[in-house]
């Protein structure tokens, strides 16, 4: 159960952590593509979008599949954090930013977004995928 636990926190750190790289780096992406910005955008925000109902569906299979139950599957509302923070750490040391880079207010604020109501994502896909328990018998969700 330790080991479940701590794996699918790790794919929530993972999943959080690749759509915020993405954001960060659009400058990045830009000059390596040769793309503009704008192209940039709409691109990351289509990969955003299509990873985030990805990992939806894995995330929902993953807690069934690994029956984590209800109480021990919202631990995860916690423990992605620190794998989260060693990917933020050992990405920034490897990679770093240009010196003549910065990052723009509003991606500011949608990394800000993104961290604050990502509990609130792993709370409903941990709600959705956990059993009810009515008794001593068990009953899934469709």
């Amino acid at each position: 159960m330790f080991i479940k636990l701590n794996s699918i926190s790790a794919l929530y750190a993972l999943a959080l952590f690749i759509a915020i790289e993405l954001i960060i780096n659009v400058s990045h992406i830009s000059e390596a593509y040769g793309w503009e910005w704008d192209h940039v955008y709409i691109v990351i925000a289509i990969i955003n979008v299509i990873g985030l109902l990805l990992a939806t569906l894995i995330f929902i299979n993953l807690t069934r599949k690994w029956k984590l139950g209800r109480k021990s599957s919202f631990w995860t509302l916690i423990l992605w954090v620190p794998y989260f923070i060693v990917l933020l750490y050992f990405f920034t040391v490897f990679t770093s930013l240009n010196a003549g880079v910065t990052l723009f207010p509003r991606f500011s604020l949608l990394i800000f977004g993104s961290c604050i109501l990502f509990p609130v994502y792993i709370f409903f896909i941990n709600s959705y995928a956990s059993p009810l328990s009515m008794g001593e018998e068990e009953i899934w969700h469709p």
